[in-house]
């Protein structure tokens, strides 16, 4: 197969959609294929950190704001509709112009819905083949205004693993699939290859709980000043990670806790495997990465982000982690309660490079 020209741009709705193209990049240059990121900001920071010689394009994102109301969520998403749907036109003409001056061979788009281009091969990543709604007849409406729209696509990438040895329940696995191509190409975790051996670095201190921060703000800062300020009352060292790449003097230190603006995937690796406890949000990218670290993990979903409040409540139903809602959350209590709890492992299928190749010679013929 000859190389191919690869244009790939992750969704800006949270650090994942850029963290999880970290491992399908790393494969598409392997078999010899030139990748461009079509990215900005905090996206653009991370997999420039991953990807220093890949060629990057600027492209704005979706800017999409929470707010710190739970039951004002899917108004607030409601209110920022005409500027996602001015993002998803921009990206669609966007590309294109970068078309006409690249000459890609294909596209791929990490749940961005206007990056496709109706001449080349497009792929669309995403785990939500189905959402979660506060009334089922609009996740079934909704399901069906999507898989409508992904006939723009070629083919639907799931990383998840079909049937029910799968990490994403409802939301990857459907009984409604959509009408185009789906491979699902198992688990993305940048930080799988940070830990071959499962070794704690023996010169760090061990911490007794470790914070990931992400998402939308208003919530990121309301979650880190939460566990920052609760840390610290402990007695155990503790350190959190704010999720800000962007930010490189935010910086905070006290007599038990450390506070990084960013850890890049290395370093991020080293606190997870030094740590006893993960706490952190209920993405899904989030948590597909913490499996190979076989953490006792607690879950704090993103307030009235129904998708996260789902994965949370399916994960402790497999007994992979317990879930707390963040306004019924005490760090001590939870603690206590993870310590108490009989965890298993979840399942863990890592993308393989000879199925992508195949994939990818089937949409280029």
């Amino acid at each position: 197969m000859k190389p191919l020209s690869i244009c790939i741009s992750p969704l800006d709705w949270g650090l994942g959609h850029a963290t999880r193209c970290i491992p399908i990049i790393h494969r598409l240059q392997q078999l010899g294929h030139t990748i461009y990121i079509a990215t900005e900001g905090h996206h653009e920071v991370i997999l420039k950190e991953a990807f220093p010689n890949a060629q990057f394009l600027k492209l704005r994102g979706y800017h999409v704001r929470y707010t710190r109301n739970s039951h004002l969520f899917f108004i607030t998403i409601f209110l920022q509709a005409p500027k996602v749907l001015w993002s998803i036109i921009n990206e669609y003409w966007w590309l294109k112009k970068m078309q006409a001056r690249y000459h890609f061979d294909l596209i791929i788009a990490d749940n961005r819905v206007g990056f496709f281009h109706k001449k080349v091969p497009s792929v669309f990543i995403t785990h939500q083949l189905y959402m979660i709604m506060p009334f089922s007849w609009a996740s079934n409406w909704f399901q069906k205004l999507q898989y409508a729209w992904m006939n723009r696509f070629d083919a639907c990438w799931v990383p998840d693993m079909e049937g029910p040895n799968n990490l994403s329940g409802k939301l990857g696995n459907p009984i409604a699939k959509p009408p185009i191509p789906v491979w699902y190409m198992g688990c993305l975790s940048r930080l799988h290859s940070s830990i071959s051996n499962k070794t704690v670095d023996p010169s760090a201190v061990p911490i007794h709980f470790l914070g990931i921060v992400s998402g939308p703000e208003p919530q990121r800062t309301i979650l880190e000043e939460l566990l920052w300020e609760a840390g610290n009352k402990l007695s155990n060292p503790f350190v959190v990670v704010a999720g800000l790449p962007k930010n490189e003097h935010y910086h905070k230190a006290t007599e038990l806790g450390t506070l990084y603006h960013h850890l890049n995937g290395a370093d991020l690796a080293k606190q997870i495997a030094n740590a006893d406890f993960i706490i952190c949000r209920g993405g899904y990218t989030s948590l597909m990465e913490l499996i190979p670290f076989e953490k006792k993990l607690i879950i704090i979903p993103t307030p009235g982000q129904t998708e996260q409040e789902y994965l949370g409540k399916y994960w402790q139903e497999k007994n992979w982690a317990i879930c707390i809602a963040q306004h019924e959350f005490d760090l001590q209590t939870a603690l206590l309660q993870a310590k108490k709890f009989n965890f298993n492992l979840p399942p863990f299928s890592e993308i393989s490079i000879e199925l992508l190749a195949s994939q990818l010679k089937q949409l280029t013929l």
